[in-house]
């Protein structure tokens, strides 16, 4: 455990104690197993006879989105009770019941995984609300801006280092850029950017989870961060039968096209940290992680095009 690490978890449980000290009616459970997280921290309790996480996140701006994420979903059921908040890192949120996938019956899973995102889109998102929130997240940028800085580098990192020169690499940014008009063009809502954060129970879809990452953007968006995951469940097909049923509307090759431009832009996004790297010179020991780093990377970008 990094000093980083051990730092968190010796704050998170510091903080978590003192609250069920001034908030009786919530517990700490004996029980700890299931993992306490990767980026926050995550201690197992209840409330009464409900079971909650303790959620203490590493930096504030992260609960304000979860929060926020939170709020915005509660009423569609698709997402867990937001029980509490307390200063400015903690929030006491309801477990959601049943386990990740890969789930027995892909057919169920995909399927009722569509109908919860289109569920999801289609809350609506107040415009002046949207702009407030979206630049808060994206620098001060719009999501159009944010994305078309993550190309930018992308392109410029293609031209210039020799372990991204791959045709590889120049198909995949082929394809985001010709599909950057859609992916901007699409109704405007919050998405879930890691809504691969999801439980199953029997195969059937239970809730969405770790909201902190919800952003503004486009329809699109949300289809394409869910594109990778059912692909590898083979469960995409499916996916796309629930959502087309429950929103309402026919599912179509654009649909197909932009969420898997999409995937693509994700890992490109990683791939330029974050937009911040444009193929300038790294040291012999950044390299030597880029190099690992571009297994993963090639990896998804030629599952991605033996798809198509």
């Amino acid at each position: 455990m990094s000093d980083q690490r051990a730092a968190l978890t010796a704050e998170a449980w510091e903080y978590v104690r003192g609250f069920t000290q001034r908030h009786p009616q919530y517990t700490i459970d004996p029980e700890q197993s299931g993992g306490q997280g990767n980026t926050n921290y995550v201690i197992f309790g209840r409330c009464g006879a409900e079971r909650v996480v303790f959620k203490y996140f590493c930096r504030g701006e992260r609960k304000e989105r979860e929060a926020f994420g939170l709020r915005h979903w509660a009423a569609t059921g698709l997402v867990p009770r937001l029980f509490a908040e307390d200063g400015r890192r903690l929030a006491v949120i309801a477990l959601v019941p049943g386990e990740f996938l890969p789930a027995p019956d892909p057919e169920l899973a995909g399927r009722t995984l569509g109908q919860a995102t289109a569920r999801l889109v289609q809350t609506p998102l107040r415009a002046s609300v949207a702009t407030q929130f979206e630049r808060r997240f994206y620098g001060g940028e719009t999501f159009e801006q944010y994305y078309q800085t993550i190309v930018r580098a992308s392109r410029a990192i293609h031209e210039r280092v020799e372990l991204y020169a791959d045709p590889l690499y120049g198909r995949s940014l082929a394809l985001v850029e010709s599909q950057l008009p859609s992916l901007f063009a699409s109704e405007r809502v919050l998405y879930h950017q890691d809504a691969a954060n999801a439980h199953f129970q029997d195969s059937r879809f239970t809730g969405f989870f770790d909201l902190e990452m919800c952003r503004v953007g486009t329809v699109a968006m949300q289809l394409g961060c869910l594109y990778g995951v059912c692909q590898l469940n083979g469960m995409w097909p499916h996916f796309a039968t629930g959502f087309s049923q429950e929103h309402g509307s026919p599912w179509t090759r654009q649909q197909e096209e932009t969420s898997r431009a999409v995937f693509e832009l994700m890992v490109w996004r990683y791939l330029s940290h974050y937009g911040e790297w444009h193929g300038e010179a790294l040291s012999d020991e950044e390299m030597a992680q880029e190099q690992v780093n571009a297994e993963e990377y090639r990896a998804d970008l030629e599952r991605s095009a033996a798809l198509a």
